[in-house]
């Protein structure tokens, strides 16, 4: 969003682009060229997208788990998150994998906003959701052994502020939540 004061910012023209590797994830190099002339490449990983899904169980428990994440090199706490398949609608990605991750079949699925992950070299964009009126309902995914970690918000909260919880996708969404949550009528 530009305020009324700032001048818009150039977009530089992509003036070339070329494959490096196609699978899962696609890594390919653009050369950029700016408004003055000069020209940079830029190499950007393709990613289909994702969801995170903030979600909590009958005791007011939220459903955290542990997996383990190769890249990090060791498990990591996160809050329920998976992968979009090609045109799949995020709603129906989101309770895909609260069902394959943590076991429950959300009956009501509400968008409290999204960001991009790493916009610097990747086009991932999160989309994340808050379950409610939740059913026990496990689906058989091809998920790698996953822990669900059930955890009173509030010590969930204290595990940002330690850095127990390091994932930044887990963050982000229980920093939306928690906006949320200010935002409802007190009782």
């Amino acid at each position: 969003m530009t305020a009324p004061h700032e001048q818009p910012i150039a977009v530089p023209a992509t003036v070339a682009s070329h494959r490096i590797h196609d699978g899962w994830l696609t890594l390919r190099a653009d050369t950029l060229r700016y408004a003055g002339g000069r020209e940079r490449t830029a190499e950007v990983l393709e990613h289909p997208g994702g969801v995170t899904i903030v979600a909590f169980d009958r005791e007011d428990r939220l459903l955290l788990v542990r997996q383990y994440r190769h890249p990090a090199a060791r498990p990591l706490l996160e809050l329920p998150a998976g992968t979009l398949d090609s045109d799949e609608p995020p709603e129906v990605c989101a309770a895909r994998e609260l069902q394959e991750e943590a076991g429950y079949r959300p009956g009501r699925l509400e968008r409290l906003g999204g960001f991009f992950l790493a916009p610097g070299y990747c086009t991932e964009y999160q989309h994340i959701f808050l379950a409610s009126d939740l059913t026990e309902s496990r689906l058989q995914g091809d998920e790698e052994a996953i822990e669900l970690v059930p955890t009173p918000l509030e010590d969930a909260l204290r595990m940002m502020v330690t850095g127990e919880i390091e994932d930044a996708k887990t963050l982000a969404a229980l920093l939306l939540y928690l906006r949320r949550r200010e935002s409802l009528p007190k009782s």
